[in-house]
């Protein structure tokens, strides 16, 4: 086991993007799950490579788990072909729900022989628990329950932030979007944050929960050909 000390100076992992750290208190907490949930094309993936670019540039080990199609061309694009970070990435393509499992499951046996395990991210966290267990309300929430048991294991084990993405719903009772997976998510996360679009294509992303972060905290940024902007 790895022991970790730590200073006044931990307690925070940057994402990189310097209004969206700046609502969060200078990036995501460690040892905590943060959530990001938007609809398609809110800007949810985007966050998640320049995070795991952040990380890795800090010869940190980044454990990036994808189930949304993660493309070598656009993390090329953000990380402005910085080849020397690749080592820094273990990337885990999901193709079932099983498949997410085993892989949370392996990238824990990883981090006991790694020197410097420094995120870890999972774009999307529900994906296959919505296309596998449709109508099975029970097996949803035992799956749901046994891999935040384990995300949170590792996490707190290594002082090390978990970042996923959250599929979405249109809540009819409420009529506005919401994330999927309701309270048994909800109460395993401590930090989410909504991603919206706005006009002329810009996105937006608010504070929706934080155990040390008033809600309602939100910025204005935008997707471009390099990465991400603040406006």
């Amino acid at each position: 086991m790895q022991k970790i000390e730590l200073n006044e100076n931990q307690g925070r992992s940057p994402i990189g993007l310097g209004c969206i750290d700046s609502i969060l208190n200078g990036g995501l907490e460690q040892g905590v799950i943060t959530e990001l949930f938007g609809e398609g094309g809110s800007g949810k993936t985007n966050i998640c490579m320049q995070f795991a670019i952040n990380t890795a540039s800090q010869g940190r080990k980044v454990f990036y788990l994808d189930s949304e199609g993660f493309s070598i061309e656009r993390f090329r694009q953000m990380s402005v072909a910085r080849t020397d970070i690749y080592d820094n990435i273990a990337l885990f393509r999901l193709n079932s729900l099983e498949d997410q499992e085993l892989s949370l499951i392996k990238i824990q046996r990883m981090m006991e022989k790694v020197k410097a395990p420094g995120a870890l991210i999972l774009d999307s966290f529900t994906e296959y628990f919505r296309l596998e267990t449709s109508g099975d309300y029970q097996a949803r929430v035992s799956g749901f329950q046994k891999q935040l048991s384990l995300i949170l294991s590792m996490i707190t084990e290594y002082r090390i932030p978990a970042l996923v993405t959250n599929q979405i719903y249109q809540d009819i009772d409420k009529g506005q979007l919401q994330p999927f997976g309701g309270y048994v998510i909800d109460h395993s996360v401590k930090a989410i944050i909504r991603l919206e679009k706005q006009e002329g294509g810009l996105r937006k992303a608010t504070v929706e929960k934080h155990r040390s972060i008033e809600e309602g905290r939100s910025v204005v940024f935008a997707i471009t050909a390099e990465g991400l902007e603040c406006r």
